[in-house]
């Protein structure tokens, strides 16, 4: 009789233990991972700001415009068509080093100057028929140059592909080592930017590898207005920063709900890039908020 209530009691103290032990496991969980608890909620609940984080589908008509968009040669090309005020570049890595490294002594010459003098390789020479010093198919970065405004390095991976894995924005007057698709520039709205494409990078990607490079290439684009398109919140230029206590145009373009404008190739005109900024809204760092992605 007493081994009974022996074993009763024990086990019946193994029980609390257990309890005890989930019991504070599951508190520690919501203190340091409160985030983990979302996922057990129905979908049904879920604010709308987060369902919108889920990528969305591109358009069908959107997909067949794009269809002739299957290669880097197609997609460089396009975008020169419909982006006629933008200079774009294509290098292998090793050439884009040492055009980074060369930067600061050009930073005061004209594009048509550096351009002959560096002998960069243009998305021109990448069409079917002219010569190239570096094959399509061993393009590693991408320069495009607004002057005057941004300089934006796309990286490629795996070579040559429409598969791009970074990005960063630049100052059209700085140059070094750190400039490339990874690197950081020494201007804090250049930083801002960077670090917002980094996530619209990823979420195109999560869309439809296919197409990712097309619409980050647009994308980019629409930062042609950084320094003369106003806060589409507070209808402000500049805004205080308060963390750096520095004014800061609006840095933040949405990417969840951006559709570049998609032409067929008859139909492709100059003002294409024009009307695509103009309908992108920009905000300031204070100003956004996954509503307004």
């Amino acid at each position: 009789m007493r081994l009974k209530l022996v074993g009763t009691v024990l086990q019946n103290s193994e029980r609390e233990v257990f309890r005890l032990a989930l019991k504070a496991f599951t508190d520690q969980k919501k203190r340091f991972f409160p985030h983990l608890d979302d996922r057990v909620h129905d979908q049904s609940t879920e604010p709308e700001s987060k369902k919108h984080c889920v990528p969305q589908a591109l358009p069908a008509s959107n997909q067949e415009e794009l269809s002739d968009c299957k290669t880097l040669s197609d997609v460089l090309m396009r975008l020169e068509k419909e982006v006629p005020n933008l200079k774009i570049f294509t290098y292998e890595r090793l050439d884009w080093l040492k055009r980074a490294s060369s930067l600061p002594s050009s930073a005061n010459e004209s594009p048509l100057e550096l351009l002959k003098e560096h002998n960069f390789h243009s998305s021109s020479k990448l069409r079917p028929g002219l010569q190239n010093t570096v094959a399509a198919d061993k393009v590693s970065v991408i320069e495009l140059l607004f002057p005057s405004i941004f300089r934006a390095i796309v990286s490629l991976h795996p070579v040559g592909t429409i598969e791009p894995d970074a990005v960063a924005f630049f100052s059209p007057d700085e140059g070094g080592n750190y400039i490339h698709a990874r690197g950081s520039s020494v201007y804090h709205v250049f930083r801002h930017i960077t670090e917002h494409a980094g996530t619209a990078l990823q979420f195109f990607l999560g869309i439809r590898t296919e197409t990712s490079l097309y619409f980050l290439l647009h994308w980019i684009c629409s930062y042609q207005t950084l320094f003369s398109k106003v806060c589409s919140k507070c209808g402000r230029l500049l805004a205080m920063d308060k963390r750096l206590a520095l004014l800061l145009p609006p840095v933040s373009r949405p990417y969840r709900h951006f559709f570049p404008t998609v032409t067929s190739s008859a139909q492709l005109i100059s003002s294409t890039n024009e009307q695509s900024s103009d309908v992108v809204n920009a905000y300031h760092i204070g100003c956004f908020s996954e509503d307004a992605q």
